[in-house]
Parts: structure tokens; sequence; C-alpha cells
């Protein structure tokens, strides 16, 4: 819940957007099932699979969110690196533990930074590599984190789409049983009735 909110107070203009983007998916999902079945109508069960998976893209929405938000403010994540080590030598080699520690120092100015990235091993990098390092490293794993969060929305619009489909085969099938029974129905009545026209013929003829 913390990363969530601190996503609000950071970004929630990004944030409105993925939910706009996340509803105007989800009817979209429904737009084209209804146009690939045209004679099928949703179930209430078709539009709950609709409310839970909203929920998950939105999830999924805010994540990407926060992670974009990240991205634009590298190049000042950068210059703040490069602010705190301006006063060490560029010949000492920071280590594991240096690194953690503006890790930590810019996870206190940027708490989004914190959520995603814990752990920094920058051993070897000197105060003239380790800002644009850990800067391009910071946007590597953004970018690695959008794509999974993308694949991860994909598969539970496939997921969806697939119950919502599924809910909607019940249905057409029960219709299709129910005209199969009148139509069996029919040729029954034709043939009493042609069985009763008969035998007034033949009463008739009698008479």
């Amino acid at each position: 819940m913390g990363a969530l909110v601190n996503i609000l107070m950071y970004s929630i203009g990004s944030l409105l957007l993925g939910v706009f983007l996340t509803i105007v998916g989800i009817v979209l999902m429904f737009v084209l099932i209804r146009s690939w079945w045209r004679n099928s109508t949703f179930t209430p069960m078709s539009f709950v699979v609709g409310g839970i998976l909203f929920f998950f893209l939105a999830y999924q929405a805010v994540l990407i969110c926060g992670a974009v938000t990240i991205k634009s403010y590298c190049d000042d994540v950068e210059m703040a690196i490069n602010g705190m080590v301006a006063n060490i030598p560029d010949d000492v080699p920071f280590s594991t533990e240096d690194s953690q520690v503006i890790l930590d120092q810019i996870s206190e100015e940027w708490p989004l930074v914190g959520y995603y990235v814990n752990m920094a091993d920058f051993r070897g990098h000197t105060s003239a590599t380790i800002g644009s390092a850990m800067a391009d490293e910071l946007r590597s794993y953004m970018n690695w984190f959008i794509l999974r969060r993308v694949c991860w929305s994909l598969a539970f619009v496939v997921i969806g789409a697939i119950i919502v489909v599924k809910t909607i085969t019940v249905h057409n099938n029960q219709l299709r049983r129910n005209s199969g029974r009148t139509s069996e129905r029919t040729p029954l009545n034709r043939t009493r009735g042609s069985v009763q026209r008969q035998n007034r013929i033949r009463v008739s003829r009698r008479r």
C-alpha cells in the first residue's frame, strides 16, 4: 500500500492515464468479442469477469506508471549522484557498501526508486563514472520492469477474453438446444395434424 500511495503522490497524472487506458482496453475487448460472435449476448458472469480483469489490469497499470515516472527523472538522479561524489577523487574506487549508501540517499529523495530498486552493486566505479552507470542501470531495469508488466497485462487480457468467450459459448449452446428442441417438436405436430385430417377424411367418406 505504501508504494501505491507514493505513486499516487508523485505520478497522479500518469496513474489517471493508466486507469483510463485500462477501461478503454476492457471495453475494446468486449466490443471485439461481440463483433466476432454477433448472434451472442453477454451473461452476467461475463461482466463479473470484466470487473475482476479491471482490477488486475489497473494494478499493473499503476506499477507501469510508477516505472515510467522513475524513467522520467533518471537524468536528475544522475545529477544528484554526481553532486554526492563531487568531492571524492577520481582514482578512488567505490565498494558495494558505498554504492548502497548512494542508493539509500537517492531513495530518500525519490521514494519510488526505493520501492523498485533496493540493492546496488557498483563496486569498481569511480566518482567520474558511478553517476552515469547507476542512471543507465536504472533506465535498463525500468525498461525490463515495464516489459514484464506489459506481458502480464496481455496474459490477463487473453485469459479474461477466453473466460468471457466461454460464458458466451455456453449461453449460445443453450439457445441452440432450445431451438433444436422446437424444431424437433414441429414435425410431430405436423404429423399429428395430418393424421387427424386423414381420420376426418375417412369419417366423411363413411358418411
